[in-house]
């Protein structure tokens, strides 16, 4: 019998209900989903019963690992209560203080469920406050689902234009065709950014930017790049929005924001903030939210059954408990550069142009010689090498993710013996990669 048997069957039980058997396209695997049963830690069990070491852990939203037991205890604290939905809590108030603690320049805030949920209303907000419509974001970044900025995030290269005015290209069908009013940007090139928003900057409301494009793996922003953002908008009357769904808590305790030093209008957070729970949240200046309050003459809905869902913020309070001191970031930093090393050290005992971006447990390889410092230079990526590696590393039964160009996480659960694991899995996919091969 296969050892994903019951995988396989349940897989062709879900594709009589469910498009591709799952309920992400993000989720799709070959030859079909694992479907799984439990996680503990910095592992999952299928319903197979294989243990796997998990390298996705929730799309990196599952900072402090599976189960975490003062996240589970807070949760089941919760459910005892009988509080869900639709009613403010304590804990509403507990978390909004929790965050003014961490994050520098603080202003207000209001929860809601996604992440997307997040860039809509922050969205809404920003043309509200500038008056104008359009919007702005990089060239390979990716902010969810909402039609005016699911464009361009894996764009095609026979489409892109030209590295110094990229093209807008919608990431999905179905999108309004507002989706091609979006300016994009090329990220990291402070002189073209700077000209497309002094062309634009009177029909632009803002621009959105992760500080590190980790849908791409890992591409960190300049410090150059942001500080010149935040003074273009300025300068024009753009709103800035920064999207740490992804690197908030996991770069500092405070986020991008607190690593580079650099104040946006509006931020995003999410993932991370309740260690996989829903929960994403919209922060800024405070006359910026307060356009949302209808007690206070706001006139930008903000609206929501699920938004401050009781259950989700028991868990961000737990999670944001441990996250405040920074010991875990450090940790992450730790477990991120001896994979790095290791990584390194493979690649050139085997000859294989090949480097390891990352950075707060977040990793992502690239089989490149060339620098990666955008979506282009990320492009160049050799996906059979990266094919090797993730072949290498289902022997093993590590789960990274199954795309060349995406992103693998670890958590605090995660080991040193956990890393070793990954390197020994990356020795065997070199070996095989290697020019000799």
């Amino acid at each position: 019998m296969s050892e994903s048997a019951e995988s396989a069957r349940l897989y062709e039980a879900a594709k009589q209900f469910v498009p591709a058997g799952t309920h992400s396209n993000s989720r799709v695997r070959s030859p079909h989903p694992i479907y799984f049963e439990r996680g503990e830690g910095a592992y999952l069990f299928d319903v197979d019963g294989n243990r796997y070491l998990d390298c996705t852990m929730g799309n990196g939203a599952i900072m402090l690992g599976h189960a975490h037991p003062a996240v589970s205890a807070a949760v089941a604290d919760a459910l005892r209560s009988g509080l869900t939905t639709g009613y403010e809590t304590r804990t509403a108030t507990e978390v909004a203080q929790l965050l003014a603690s961490m994050v520098p320049g603080f202003g207000k805030v209001r929860f809601t469920n996604t992440g997307t949920e997040a860039v809509m209303h922050a969205i809404h907000i920003a043309r509200a406050a500038t008056g104008r419509q359009r919007l702005a974001k990089p060239e390979g970044s990716y902010h969810g689902w909402y039609d005016p900025i699911w464009v361009s995030c894996w764009p095609p290269p026979d489409q892109m234009g030209a590295p110094n005015r990229p093209a807008s290209i919608p990431a999905s069908s179905g999108l309004s065709t507002a989706a091609k009013d979006t300016l994009i940007l090329p990220f990291n090139d402070v002189q073209a950014t700077e000209r497309l928003l002094r062309e634009n900057g009177s029909q632009l409301a803002a621009v959105i930017v992760e500080p590190v494009m980790i849908d791409l793996g890992w591409i960190a922003a300049t410090a150059d790049y942001l500080e010149a953002l935040r003074a273009r908008t300025q300068e024009l009357g753009i709103l800035l929005i920064f999207d740490e769904l992804l690197t908030g808590f996991r770069l500092s305790p405070g986020g991008a924001r607190q690593t580079y030093g650099i104040n946006p209008d509006l931020t995003l957070y999410g993932k991370a903030l309740a260690n996989g729970f829903p929960l994403a949240a919209v922060e800024g200046r405070p006359e910026l939210l307060e356009l949302t309050d209808p007690t206070s003459g706001g006139t930008v809905g903000y609206v929501g059954t699920f938004n401050g869902h009781a259950i989700s913020l028991a868990a961000a309070a737990a999670s944001l408990r441990i996250l405040k001191d920074g010991s875990a970031q450090a940790k992450l930093a730790t477990l991120t550069q001896r994979l790095q090393r290791g990584f390194q050290e493979l690649a050139q005992e085997h000859h294989v142009d090949a480097v390891l971006a990352g950075g707060g447990g977040h990793f992502q390889p690239y089989f490149t010689s060339g620098e990666v410092k955008d979506y282009r230079d990320a492009l160049q990526t050799s996906a059979t090498a990266y094919s090797k590696l993730l072949e290498a590393c289902g022997r093993h039964r590590i789960l990274i993710a199954e795309k060349p160009l995406l992103h693998s996480a670890l958590s605090t659960a995660h080991a040193e013996h956990d890393v070793d694991r990954i390197l020994e899995a990356a020795g065997e996919a070199f070996s095989e990669a290697a020019p000799s091969h």
